[in-house]
């Protein structure tokens, strides 16, 4: 299966660093050669990874590059001096085969959140520059935004929506706070310092793996994809210095570990497929009270949602929806529940009887 533009895009930004670090590894050359010859797209988000480099680092040069050169660079292995000097942009604009645009007409536009790609850019450049004198330690999102932060290590988190993570690397510790929200986390190895994520109520420590972390008011969630994660409740610390006032369990793929203050360390078997949708901007629901679904999409949307009828609160809805879409639930449920649904001022929808403002 062909890789999401999501994943090529943090591909295109690992190989802009690993290709100009000093201390790169033998073979990468070819490797990156294979890569991009792979597919057009390739080409097209290693450009536009590039754009944004020679950005930052001259913000007063126009730095167009044409794929044309990229791919000759690729087929002669004369990829690590691409690019040469700037171009003079007097030069057409080019078209790359099989449909894949030219990376200069759409560099900067098409993409409803460009500072969020220009976030993960820099965080990756940390890895070459330096990632504490560049001052980057804090990314968030908005309400509706997702995004990617490609780390120092390589490690790569994913934000969901209204989230905000915090970095502090040193020598014996990888350490990232999620001040709130939701990330997904594709870990690098790294005996020597394990990755940790910490909330207000729980740590999860990890070497290499992928799992997801979810700060709730109600508590801490991790979500195991791949590999093992070590939760441990931070309350138990706060309320006794004992050890045995600290709950610890290790969480394994399909499972997920709930961490709330003054409370064990709960496990639960984890529906990943739902658990983890929203990193393709989707919200599933397989029997869930409607009040848990309108909770979800008001996470996401400027739109406010709210039952106004009690009973309504538990009635049970599944079904598969685009995150960023509220009139597809309030389609579904008019259409197909029969619940009734009016809209008030200031963008609010009422679901349940209610007049019309």
């Amino acid at each position: 299966m062909p890789a999401q533009t999501s994943e090529i895009t943090q591909q295109a930004a690992f190989w802009v660093v690993q290709l100009r670090s000093p201390d790169r590894r033998a073979g990468c050359e070819s490797e990156f050669a294979d890569w991009l010859r792979a597919s057009p797209v390739h080409v097209r988000e290693y450009l536009r990874a590039i754009e944004i480099w020679e950005a930052l680092a001259h913000p007063d040069a126009d730095c167009g590059h044409r794929a044309e050169d990229l791919v000759c660079a690729a087929h002669d292995g004369n990829l690590i001096s691409w690019p040469g000097p700037v171009r003079d942009r007097q030069e057409p604009e080019s078209t790359l085969p099989d449909g894949a645009v030219s990376p200069r007409s759409r560099v900067l536009s098409g993409w409803r959140a460009m500072r969020v790609v220009v976030a993960f850019v820099v965080a990756g450049l940390g890895s070459y520059l330096g990632w504490r004198s560049l001052g980057v330690t804090d990314v968030a999102t908005g309400v509706g935004e997702l995004c990617s932060v490609v780390l120092p290590d390589h490690s790569v988190v994913e934000l969901n929506t209204h989230s905000e993570i915090r970095f502090d690397f040193n020598p014996t510790e990888r350490r990232v706070e999620l001040v709130r929200g939701e990330a997904f986390f594709v870990v690098a190895k790294d005996p020597g310092r394990p990755f940790v994520v910490v909330t207000d109520v729980a740590t999860a420590r990890a070497v290499g793996t992928r799992f997801s972390v979810y700060r709730r008011p109600a508590g801490t969630l991790v979500t195991v994809a791949e590999g093992k994660v070590l939760v441990r409740d931070l309350s138990g610390i706060r309320q006794s210095s004992a050890s045995t006032g600290v709950s610890a369990v290790e969480v394994v793929p399909g499972e997920q570990a709930e961490a709330q203050p003054g409370k064990p360390v709960v496990m639960h078997q984890a529906a990943l497929q739902r658990s983890l949708a929203w990193r393709e901007h989707r919200l599933i629901f397989a029997g869930e009270p409607l009040a848990n679904v309108v909770e979800e999409f008001n996470r996401y949307n400027v739109t406010v949602l709210t039952i106004t009828e009690p009973r309504l609160r538990d009635q049970r809805i599944s079904g598969v929806f685009d995150a960023n879409d509220p009139e597809s639930l309030i389609d579904f449920l008019v259409k197909v529940d029969h619940i009734p649904v009016s809209r008030a001022i200031r963008g609010q929808v009422r679901i349940g009887a209610g007049q019309r403002e």
